[in-house]
């Protein structure tokens, strides 16, 4: 109400305007005792009056009571804007007691979030007998805000004149809240539709972590924001970063120390905590002069693990309730990073798990090769050995040999199994020779197979693994020949995979192996058996030697040397042994 700028001079009584019931005057006038003294002997207008005061009065009981009642604030001012009246409800709000504020004007509870102008314009109103009505942001006695939704009425004299000046106020703080947050919250679905409609499909990880963070900085009091991965070494490392206004940072790994903190943090939900500069760490210096008071974060989860956290710097300090409002958004946030970069994020994850196992693998030399005798049929006599690999984990080494190469290690691991193989082949008689496995990007790729092999003097040759597809047969032919004429070439497992027909028509080996599908049940099968025949003429007509592997009882070899198959390998022949049993 009016600041008139000075409380000096008299204030009306606030029975001129409301009597309080412990205020009001006693019923009717005393008259003196005259010998008519009782009501029957006063006049009939004196008795009128009386009756018509006394109801006057029941129906201002009734009016104060009601007024004292309602959980509305009322205060009563006089033309000077000094209370003369307030009720009950205005003390409980307020927190001042009625006593404290009669004769105050209405200042003590300014706040100072409406400025001069908003009262010129209420006073202008009201002077000219209109009624006013807005919000007011008032301070209570214990110094917290509140709003209030205030209407200000002019109070008219009999005679037309503006007497007084009535408030009535309803304590809307938590209504306003509600709707502030509303608001608020739409505007934050409005950003993440926003920021799921600018996404393009087939962004990488990086990109999408950038993208968000291009969104979270419009968050109010918001000028930088992070996107964190947590690396298998424990480390984080920044896939998105932006600051309000300035160009793309580069993205620096944070060190083992805070990394540590945030995962562990991470762990235990959002949070937020004070900035705290500090030399060494990440843009320090960039953060300090934009003035972060506070970081508000959020993890990032794909299947209820955290991978990740989404953090933004703010201005606002740990206490201001503009920063805690803005975590329920940057928690959207965050789960909608874990949805849109989750999957990718595992599987890089899951490959650098598989990875850093290789690895492993390879540097502890966590690995031992094998020997399993390649017989001549026809002697009885052991004329080579097929190198194979065990690892000491006892894990399939098909298996392993395939997740090497998915994680880029499949050229490492090949090399190490080889260069073991060969050094424990040198215990093995050298009138025997060497069967080797050995993918096609590994001979293709020339070095540094080709100086392994040269430092041996035994016969070698190469098998091909039948589960990696040859695509260009010029190129791997002039890598074949480039290995030297000791080292000859077998088409391994013919009949799976990919070694088909036209492996042996291209690239003419010294030996076709047929894999053990081709000869289990042989000795009933007279399909089989047929065809057997037919590829011990095709290997006679271009000169390649068959070996027929899996052979694994009395009847399947009975029947392989009755067909005059040469060579063959198996179990019932031999099982794969270290080069010492």
């Amino acid at each position: 109400m009016r600041d008139p700028g000075s409380d000096a001079g008299s204030h009306r009584d606030s029975s001129s305007l409301l009597y309080r019931p412990s205020e009001r005057p006693t019923a009717g006038p005393t008259h003196r005792r005259t010998g008519a003294s009782t009501p029957e002997a006063a006049s009939p207008t004196l008795c009128g009056h009386v009756a018509t005061h006394l109801r006057d009065l029941a129906e201002l009981d009734r009016l104060t009571a009601a007024i004292e009642q309602v959980t509305e604030s009322v205060v009563v001012t006089d033309l000077e804007a000094r209370i003369t009246y307030v009720n009950r409800a205005f003390e409980r709000v307020s927190g001042y007691a009625r006593a404290e504020v009669i004769g105050q004007n209405p200042r003590f509870q300014k706040s100072g979030r409406q400025t001069p102008w908003f009262y010129d314009a209420m006073w202008a109103s009201l002077t000219n007998g209109l009624p006013w009505a807005s919000d007011f942001v008032n301070r209570r006695k214990d110094g917290s805000l509140h709003t209030e939704e205030v209407v200000i009425s002019p109070i008219r004299a009999s005679s037309g004149a503006i007497a007084s000046y009535v408030a009535v106020q309803r304590d809307v703080t938590g209504e306003r809240a509600l709707a502030e947050r509303a608001t608020h919250l739409a505007r934050e679905r409005a950003l993440i539709a926003d920021t799921i409609r600018g996404l393009r499909a087939g962004d990488t990880p990086e990109a999408t972590a950038q993208a968000i963070c291009g969104r979270v900085v419009i968050l109010t009091g918001v000028v930088g924001s992070q996107l964190s991965l947590f690396g298998l070494d424990g480390r984080c490392w920044p896939i998105g970063f932006v600051v309000e206004g300035q160009p793309d940072s580069p993205l620096i790994r944070l060190s083992e120390q805070r990394s540590r903190y945030l995962r562990e943090r991470a762990a235990q939900g959002p949070w937020i905590e004070p900035w705290v500069s500090d030399p060494s760490r990440s843009y320090d210096q960039l953060l300090n002069d934009l003035g972060v008071n506070a970081i508000v974060c959020a993890p990032v989860r794909h299947q209820q693990q955290v991978i990740g956290l989404l953090g933004i710097y703010t201005i606002g300090s740990v206490e201001d309730v503009a920063v805690t409002e803005e975590l329920p958004a940057l928690v959207q946030f965050a789960d909608l990073a874990g949805a849109l970069i989750g999957r990718d994020v595992a599987e890089r994850t899951e490959a650098g798990r598989g990875r850093d196992h290789i690895a492993d693998v390879i540097a502890d030399g966590a690995f031992g090769p094998v020997f399993q005798p390649i017989v001549d049929l026809r002697r009885d006599e052991i004329v080579g050995y097929e190198a194979l690999t065990r690892f000491t984990d006892n894990a399939n080494p098909e298996v392993l040999f395939v997740e090497a190469a998915a994680v880029g290690l499949g050229v490492e691991l090949e090399m190490a199994t080889l260069r073991a193989a060969l050094a424990a082949s040198n215990a093995l008689p050298q009138s025997a020779w060497l069967n080797l496995n050995a993918t096609p990007e590994l001979i293709v790729a020339g070095e540094p197979l080709r100086t392994l092999l040269a430092a041996s003097s035994r016969r070698i040759v190469l098998e091909v693994t039948e589960h990696t597809a040859i695509t260009d047969y010029p190129a791997f032919r002039t890598a074949m020949a480039a290995l030297g004429p000791k080292v000859e070439f077998a088409v391994d497992d013919a009949g799976t995979g990919f070694a088909s027909l036209r492996h042996i028509v291209e690239l003419r080996p010294a030996f076709v192996k047929l894999d053990r599908s081709l000869i289990a049940g042989v000795e009933s099968d007279d399909a089989r058996q047929a065809m057997i025949v037919g590829l011990c003429h095709f290997a006679s007509v271009t000169g390649c030697r068959l070996i027929v592997e899996g052979i694994e009882t009395d009847s399947e070899l009975g029947v392989l040397r009755d067909l005059a198959i040469e060579l063959g390998q198996g179990y019932l022949l031999g099982r794969p042994l270290p080069v010492d049993a």
